[in-house]
Parts: C-alpha cells; sequence; structure tokens
C-alpha cells in the first residue's frame, strides 16, 4: 500500500506490533513469516487443518483458509503439495470415520484434489513422492455422491 511506503521505520514497527496484537493468527503469521522456515510453518498449518476437520462442526472454509495464508509464508511448491495432499488426506479420514458426509465436504476435497493434480502435472517433479498417497486417498474414498467416482476422473489426468 501507498501509505505504508510513507511510513517511518518506527512507525511500521508500531504498526505491526499493533496488528499483532489484535490476534492470536497475526502474531502466529507473523512470527512463521518473519522466521522463515517453512517447515515449521507447514508442521503449524497441518495442526491447524486438522484441527478445522476433526470438530463436531467441520470448518471447510477455515481449512482452507490456512492453505492461502501459507501460501503469503512459503512459495515453496512442494510444501504448498504437502499441504494441500494432507487437507485431502485428513478429509478422508474424517469421512472413513463418520462417514455419509454432506454434499460441500466432498466437493472440497474433490476441488483440492484437483488443484494438486494439477499443479503435479504443471511440476512433475514431485509426483513421484505424493502419486502413492494420491492412490491411498482415491483407494479409502467413499462411493456416496459419486465422489469415488469424481477422484478416479481427476486422478487418471495426472500425466
Amino acid at each position: 500500500m501507498k501509505q505504508l511506503k510513507q511510513l517511518e521505520k518506527e512507525q511500521l514497527l508500531k504498526l505491526l506490533t499493533e496488528l499483532a496484537s489484535l490476534n492470536k493468527e497475526n502474531t502466529n503469521f507473523l512470527k512463521l513469516k518473519l522466521q522463515n522456515k517453512p517447515d515449521e510453518a507447514l508442521i503449524y498449518y497441518k495442526k491447524k487443518i486438522k484441527e478445522a476437520l476433526w470438530q463436531e462442526r467441520i470448518n471447510l472454509r477455515e481449512a482452507r483458509k490456512y492453505i492461502t495464508d501459507f501460501k503469503k509464508i512459503s512459495k515453496e511448491t512442494e510444501h504448498l503439495l504437502e499441504l494441500m495432499v494432507f487437507y485431502v488426506e485428513t478429509g478422508e479420514s474424517v469421512d472413513n470415520e463418520y462417514g455419509d458426509m454432506y454434499e460441500a465436504f466432498y466437493c472440497s476435497m474433490e476441488t483440492m484434489f484437483e488443484q494438486v493434480v494439477k499443479t503435479l502435472n504443471a511440476h512433475p517433479e514431485f509426483t513421484p513422492k505424493f502419486k502413492e498417497r494420491l492412490t491411498q486417498i482415491v483407494n479409502k474414498s467413499c462411493e456416496g455422491w459419486a465422489h469415488k467416482d469424481t477422484l478416479v476422473d481427476i486422478y487418471e489426468e495426472l500425466q
């Protein structure tokens, strides 16, 4: 923003401190971003995704937001793929535990799975690392809402 560029160092530090103090998520984001340790950020966001999906009221929006937040911390494709595959694996585990989820849940898993496949097709050097996990996701997926069929169709697009 134009206004931020006009601030002096002291003013900018004060603003960042105030922003961090507004809520814990801001503090954690700044900490992870400034540490420049994507592995620690990956662990943190995996934990947050798991919490969002393994609760009485599944929060898909929040879980996906954590992936978006992670993209702001790390631009490494491999780390992003790890987080996206983890999202789908966790979702499939929830589905296997509770069974017969709702349509939006399956759509969210399928959309993320599709993003993983598209990213792997754009970066085939990572395919060997993730292919077996994607196969397991398809094999463990349920038949409801044509979910398994959709995942199979998407998986077949993997080059």
